[in-house]
């Protein structure tokens, strides 16, 4: 979270994240997790606005407007624009302007902008239904790879011993997965060895990078038809975790998405998501306004 002051950023501090639980609600969890963030800063006095990009953004209006107010309540009574990551960072890649913005990180998301503000979406349905080439994908692969390798099912691969290197005796990697209170970041942890194993050669673990950067390709090629179906010139920008693995996702994945999509003009990412959030404060919610909420509109800017 950042403290913004005369549309720049005065300070940043960093909280943990949200947890699901079957005990606690999810809502209270990003609500305490936003709150830990606004502490973190020092509760900061006279905050008239606070603009959230949130993974666990509710999709169903009334539990978004919950949450939206219970951090009104929660942060002195600022204003508050709440809506999903994607948004922050379609925001914070191509600076609010219309084209494509792929996110790639433990989870996956496409968001398009056409020219007349329409908005188009890809994936973004979670580990369980969807996030196709995400760091959650690319783990679960490995460690699936591994399994069926220690199984009989599947070709001999360099990821067990890596695997072993990371858990310890694999006879137990399933129950220590399913016992774990955060799975989900565990196993979106293993992309840095999967990625050293593919770099080394191996080919079970080649081919998950590879099949991952054809997902990501999918995704993305889904959202440009969609943002100009004309086949004309659409701006395309990314961010996330992924792209920063330059051999293994961010050339492979341009050349594919222009050979696929030859109408794209490629942006490197102006900034991320936490810029995109302060571009927004600045200069208002434009194009994004029907993927946002607002609770507390009473407050000063």
């Amino acid at each position: 979270m950042a403290l913004v002051r005369d549309g720049a950023v005065a300070e940043i501090a960093h909280a943990g994240g949200f947890a699901y639980s079957a005990g606690t609600d999810l809502l209270d969890s990003v609500a305490d997790a936003v709150t830990e963030a606004f502490d973190a800063l020092g509760a900061p006095a006279g905050v008239g606005r606070i603009c959230l990009g949130l993974t666990a953004a509710p999709l169903q209006p009334d539990r978004r407007r919950r949450l939206a107010e219970s951090i009104h309540d929660r942060l002195g009574g600022a204003e508050v624009w709440l809506g999903p990551d994607m948004v922050t960072a379609h925001a914070g890649a191509l600076g609010g302007t219309a084209g494509v913005v792929t996110t790639a990180g433990t989870g996956v998301v496409c968001l398009g902008i056409d020219l007349s503000g329409g908005a188009h979406q890809a994936d973004g349905h979670g580990y369980l239904l969807g996030d196709s080439g995400s760091g959650f994908a690319i783990g679960r692969a490995a460690l699936r790879a591994v399994l069926a390798a220690r199984d009989g099912r599947g070709p001999a691969t360099a990821l067990t011993d890596a695997a072993r290197d990371a858990f310890g005796d694999l006879a137990g990697l399933s129950q220590h997965i399913y016992t774990s209170p955060a799975p989900v970041r565990v196993i979106a942890s293993c992309t840095s060895w999967v990625a050293a194993v593919a770099r080394a050669g191996d080919p079970v673990a080649r081919n998950i990078w590879a099949g991952a950067v054809d997902d990501l390709v999918a995704t993305t090629a889904a959202v440009v038809r969609r943002a100009d179906p004309g086949g004309g010139e659409v701006p395309l920008s990314y961010t996330g975790g992924l792209f920063a693995i330059d051999d293994l996702v961010r050339r492979p994945f341009l050349d594919a998405v222009r050979a696929r999509c030859p109408g794209v003009l490629v942006h490197e990412p102006l900034g991320n998501p936490l810029d995109g959030a302060v571009r927004l404060l600045a200069s208002g919610l434009g194009p994004y306004t029907p993927l946002m909420l607002t609770a507390g509109s009473d407050a000063h800017v």
